[in-house]
């Protein structure tokens, strides 16, 4: 097992090195820079927030599912990188540069990547001729993660699917009424 886990972070690093490597221009490292900062915290707690208190009564409920699924994947991101404490790859190989270093400490799984595909995914199930956007949003933050050095491949594609197990998650949830809507939409 313990070979089979060396194998997998050997090749793990070697895609990062892929991704980060191979297309290294001025133009798009000031795209992926740019693009990072829609996972950030700022930009995804802001947009539940103004739908929540700027919306009408539907745009509300929808700031509110938005919320609750980004609040609670945070929450699990948060919990597993303490458990984990997976350095990231800028402390662990050579020759990376960062355009900013990340406050939180920790690799895997990737909370900026977490959080714009719940975001994504809970959208989609509210405007769906919008998804093909929101998921090339999503796909272009967790690639900005690797091409930008502070991620793995693998913490990227963790904190998707944590996004997306709890979106669709609390939206079955709702939907079914598992969570009483009463208890969260007034």
């Amino acid at each position: 097992m313990k070979q089979l886990s060396s194998q997998f972070m050997i090749k793990d690093a070697q895609l990062f090195q892929l991704i980060y490597s191979k297309y290294r221009y001025q133009v798009l490292t000031s795209f992926m820079s740019w693009i990072t900062h829609l996972g950030g915290p700022i930009f995804t707690v802001s947009i539940p927030l103004i739908l929540i208190f700027g919306g009408n009564s539907k745009l509300s409920n929808i700031g509110i599912h938005a919320f609750l699924v980004l609040s609670s994947s945070h929450l699990c991101v948060s919990i597993i990188k303490r458990l984990v404490n997976r350095p990231r790859p800028y402390e662990v190989l050579k020759n990376i540069e960062l355009v900013s270093i990340p406050f939180e400490a920790y690799s895997f799984p990737s909370g900026h990547t977490t959080a714009i595909s719940s975001l994504a995914l809970t959208f989609t199930y509210y405007f769906p001729p919008l998804a093909p956007l929101f998921i090339a949003v999503a796909v272009l933050v967790g690639l900005s993660r690797v091409y930008l050095g502070v991620h793995y491949p693998s913490d990227v594609l963790t904190g998707a699917v944590i996004g997306l197990v709890f979106s669709y998650f609390i939206y079955l949830s709702l939907t079914y009424q598992i969570i009483p809507f009463s208890l969260i939409f007034t």
